[in-house]
């Protein structure tokens, strides 16, 4: 975690994003958050970061991105399923809106 945010700040962040769009799950808000962030920008980044598997995560992107989604795919690494990310114009609203 870098040393401008907190984990508990991070923790904090997260829930104030899933509480804004009840359709996103804790690791989908925590994706937004950690791309709004700079900690993470790609898939594998956030895995490692988090402890959480790399397939977990990729499902959760897909389920994330999309037209309308806060997340839009960048790319990806077709070896090792590295998805890189960036937020959409709804989810840098949503983290806009917070403190």
């Amino acid at each position: 975690m870098p040393e401008d945010i907190s984990e508990a700040q991070f923790l904090a962040y997260a829930d104030m994003i899933k509480a804004q769009d009840p359709a996103l799950s804790p690791i989908m808000a925590g994706i937004a958050a950690a791309v709004f962030h700079g900690i993470a920008s790609d898939s594998r980044s956030f895995s490692k970061l988090f402890g959480i598997a790399h397939a977990l995560v990729l499902r959760e992107i897909n389920l994330i991105s999309g037209p309308d989604a806060p997340i839009e795919i960048t790319g990806r690494d077709a070896r090792t399923q590295r998805t890189h990310l960036k937020l959409t114009v709804k989810g840098a609203a949503l983290c806009d809106r917070l403190p």
